[in-house]
């Protein structure tokens, strides 16, 4: 079986502090990214081959309590963002009816600022690269590996399929923040792309965009490379510490696009999300009603004094192999159900061949991918 502990030995990505790069064939990966190595954080030197083509983006282990606290901040700034999102509706409202000058200045300031075009300054690049190096410095150890090959803005158009969100997505949002994929447009939900405190947020640290159909065929027709957690607010409501799910059975219309539109699929696994945050479990009917009507049902809890802080465990984010897809420009069902299943396929290999490194030997080996 070819695992992530065969191409860079003895599980340095957990249990290492300074990650090796590879390349494929003659070509060399350079990306401008950090590792973080204790109170250091080198620049990343010229990538070296690795046996089976593995590329270690960054691994970070052994911070110190300031690079600790720092990256407790970068994730708290992007939690409260999150949240405020779900607020903003009353918050424009409160504002509105009491007269509230000062608040109403505020927020047409950061809606203006979220919606106006613009380019990226030294301000902005300066907060996506604290974002970038510090909040993996929050976890007991964190990595990010790719296999086969890294990003490419020269690449064929790829969607890569970003599991499980978990309560917030914080796997994703490592992914968004790197310099690896700083050519990627993230999607997520109409929502929270319309709300302005958000989308600030989101245009500073990287590229977002909106998870509905047009704007998804939209940015495939330009031929822009995007990244999406399929699974959604149904995927955030069955979260739970001690099982690893995700939400997929009925979630074949990204399988459907791609398809229409020659993309490649990557499936992305992020092991540690399940464990950032306590989530309650059952009234699944309910619960998921709710997420139909765009609201998230989730109920959980993080540290004990911040509950919006996530716990401090591990987060280790995997992207597998891409998945080849034909162009079909008009796929019948059972043609969306044949490569739906293709993925599905590959999503549990990208699990099985990496929960050993993710999860150690003992408890690994035990774990299954629970397939909603």
């Amino acid at each position: 079986m070819s695992t992530m502990s065969q191409s860079i030995q003895e599980s340095p990505v957990l249990h290492g502090h300074v990650a090796v790069e590879a390349t494929i064939g003659s070509s060399t990966a350079q990306p401008s990214v950090q590792v973080t190595q204790g109170e250091s954080t080198p620049l990343l030197s010229t990538p070296k081959p690795s046996s089976d083509a593995t590329f270690v983006v960054f691994q970070s282990s052994d911070n110190s309590r300031n690079q600790v606290f720092l990256g407790g901040v970068a994730i708290i700034l992007f939690v409260i963002c999150w949240i405020s999102s779900l607020a903003s509706p009353l918050l424009v409202y409160y504002a509105f009816v009491t007269s509230n000058h000062i608040l109403i200045s505020i927020i047409l300031s950061i809606a203006t600022a979220a919606y106006v075009p613009w380019k990226k300054s030294f301000v902005s690049r300066f907060f996506t690269s604290f974002i970038n190096g510090y909040h993996r410095c929050y976890y007991m150890r964190s990595s990010m590996t790719f296999r086969k090959k890294l990003p490419d803005p020269d690449e064929e158009p790829t969607l890569y399929a970003i599991h499980p969100h978990g309560i917030v997505s914080l796997g994703w949002s490592l992914l968004f923040s790197s310099e690896s994929m700083k050519h990627v447009r993230f999607c997520f939900a109409t929502g929270l792309y319309y709300s302005p405190i958000f989308l600030l947020f989101c245009r500073l640290v990287g590229k977002p965009g909106k998870a509905n159909k047009a704007s998804m065929v939209s940015y495939m027709k330009r031929r822009e490379s995007l990244a999406l957690p399929p699974g959604g607010f149904e995927e955030a409501t069955i979260t739970s510490n001690v099982r690893d799910r995700v939400y997929i059975q009925k979630r074949k219309g990204f399988v459907k696009l791609c398809l229409m539109h020659g993309y490649s699929i990557v499936p992305v696994y992020c092991f540690g999300e399940k464990d950032t945050f306590w989530n309650a479990q059952g009234l699944w009917k309910i619960r998921f009603t709710l997420n139909g009507l765009n609201i998230p049902a989730t109920i959980f809890w993080g540290t004990k004094l911040v509950p919006i802080l996530p716990k401090r465990c591990e987060m280790h984010v995997v992207a597998g192999e891409p998945l080849k897809l034909p162009k079909i420009e008009h796929p019948t069902r059972d043609e969306v159900k044949h490569f739906h299943g293709k993925y599905v396929e590959a999503l549990v290999k990208v699990f099985e061949d990496n929960k050993i490194n993710a999860y150690g030997e003992v408890d690994g080996k035990h774990r299954t991918l629970e397939i909603w």
